[in-house]
């Protein structure tokens, strides 16, 4: 079974990056503590537009996507960050083996 893999692409509005940051870093910091399925989960900012944001995280499986979306810590992340993303885009795909 191939990895599921989320690419999500947020645009923020400008006077909330720095406290949409600093709350997706500690996101990531619960996902990678508690989720051993998840094999990665980056956070990146585009260079040459910094309230673009992009998370890559990659999963196990679907059912460790579906676990990943229901934990109180996701719900609680998505609450909270929803007033400071003006645009969301999520993108799913699989790994590609070789």
């Amino acid at each position: 079974m191939s990895a599921i893999v989320l690419h999500v692409e947020l645009t923020l509005h400008p006077e909330h990056r720095d406290s949409y940051i600093a709350r997706a870093l500690t996101h990531k910091a619960n996902v990678t503590a508690q989720e051993p399925a998840c094999q990665r989960f980056e956070i990146s900012v585009e260079e040459d537009t910094p309230n673009v944001v992009r998370l890559y995280e990659v999963y196990d499986d679907e059912a460790a996507v579906q676990h990943h979306m229901q934990t109180p810590y996701m719900i609680a992340y998505r609450e909270e960050t929803a007033p400071m993303i003006s645009d969301r885009k999520m993108t799913r795909a699989v790994m590609a083996h070789g």
